[in-house]
């Protein structure tokens, strides 16, 4: 997901996994997740700054911020086409360069980092559906992995592909089989660093809990969480014609979904009526609030429990512009929350961009400002930062 690519955000409602249990079961649950190394955490994601939309860098001393606030990394999603690559030039990355600067800074500014390819629509379908693309990808990651063999393992990870799509029949057996082949293709130059792997189903948690983990004990298993869309992605100009959600044609709507029954969102009026209010009446009807949230995250919790892998919500968040601050950040606490009481760490989407959580974010390139407090309180970082910064 990201500003550089909206139709990123387009993905299959995946509100049906599993059957909702007694929630009270997740809140005393101690995973063995926790037994790994304390490391990404508290993380933040940068995007549009390594993407083909090309925002502004973010600065040294903005990193810093990022730091004091209490984040221990950042994710950088990296469009590896925006940097150079084509399976037709061969498996360099002429933007390279770039790429170095932004995670010699994060490290600089005591931020681990998380680089994070990040393929948009057109060249994810490429690489499923022709040989060229998917062995032209391998061998730029291996070439990749190369030029960053001599990073911190304990610093540095690399996320191998976000948001796989693979749908259809055969779509579990066939990313399980090339993700194979990309870890396997990577291990071969950097045998200690951690990867990050997700399932497939764009990287949703219903794509996870259907891989079989791989045999290779220093995987971090990612998947990202935007549900309901209807709250999370009000009013988003991409979603607008997708066939899953009508999120983009709602404003106003407030969560949980008693706040929204008190103060009713409304419509644009341009998507069938019909359409619209059933999935308003699914939000009222699902009663969406923490513990919702809560057990639709059991199956997951039980999986990572059964075999043993650590878990990372590597990307959640809610759309900024014109949603109800109180309810935006009491659905980011809540997510954060639940994350947290699982042993798994997280990396919000995003730093400053139209899921920001800066004064100024926006995708239009003005000054990003400073990190707001409401976020940080929500995110359970306001006592970690001022704790930082009175050392």
């Amino acid at each position: 997901m990201g500003a550089a690519d909206p139709s990123r955000h387009r993905r299959r409602r995946n509100d049906s996994i599993g059957a909702f249990r007694v929630v009270g079961l997740l809140f005393g649950l101690t995973l063995g997740t926790t037994a790994y190394a304390q490391s990404l955490q508290r993380g933040i994601n940068l995007s549009r700054w390594l993407e083909a939309s090309g925002g502004p860098p973010v600065t040294a001393q903005e990193l810093r911020k990022l730091h004091e606030a209490g984040f221990d990394h950042v994710r950088l999603p990296v469009d590896p086409v925006a940097l150079g690559w084509s399976p037709q030039r061969g498996p360099r990355l002429s933007g390279l360069a770039r790429l170095r600067g932004a995670v010699d800074a994060a490290l600089e500014a005591r931020l681990d980092v998380i680089v994070d390819l990040h393929p948009n629509d057109q060249t994810k379908q490429a690489i499923e559906a022709e040989p060229q693309w998917s062995d032209g990808y391998i061998a730029m990651w291996r070439t990749l992995a190369g030029e960053f063999k001599r990073t911190p393992t304990k610093r540095v990870v690399f996320e191998l592909f976000n948001e796989p799509g693979y749908y259809g029949i055969a779509g579990g057996f066939l990313w399980s089989r090339y993700q194979q082949r990309l870890v396997g293709a990577v291990r071969e130059v950097l045998p200690a660093h951690a990867l990050i792997v997700s399932g497939r189903k764009g990287g949703s948690l219903e794509g996870l809990v259907e891989l079989d983990p791989l045999d290779d004990p220093n995987l971090i298993y990612s998947f990202h969480y935007y549900l309901p869309y209807i709250f999370t992605h009000q009013g988003a100009s991409w979603m607008q014609g997708d066939r899953w959600t009508t999120a983009g044609h709602w404003r106003g709507v407030r969560y949980p979904a008693l706040q929204a029954r008190l103060k009713l969102p409304r419509s644009d009026g341009q998507v069938a009526a019909e359409r619209a209010t059933d999935e308003l009446a699914e939000y009222f009807q699902g009663g969406w609030s923490r513990e919702r949230i809560a057990a639709q995250w059991q199956p997951l919790a039980a999986w990572a429990r059964q075999h043993g892998v650590r878990v990372h919500c590597g990307e959640f968040g809610v759309i900024r512009n014109g949603v109800d601050p109180a309810s935006r950040y009491a659905w980011i606490g809540d997510v954060r929350t639940l994350a947290e009481r699982n042993g798994w760490g997280w990396s919000l989407w995003n730093y400053a961009d139209d899921f920001g959580i800066a004064s100024g974010s926006n995708t239009e390139g003005r000054e990003r400002g400073e990190l707001e407090a409401p976020a940080l309180r929500a995110l359970g970082l306001s006592r970690l930062g001022s704790g930082r910064r009175a050392r």
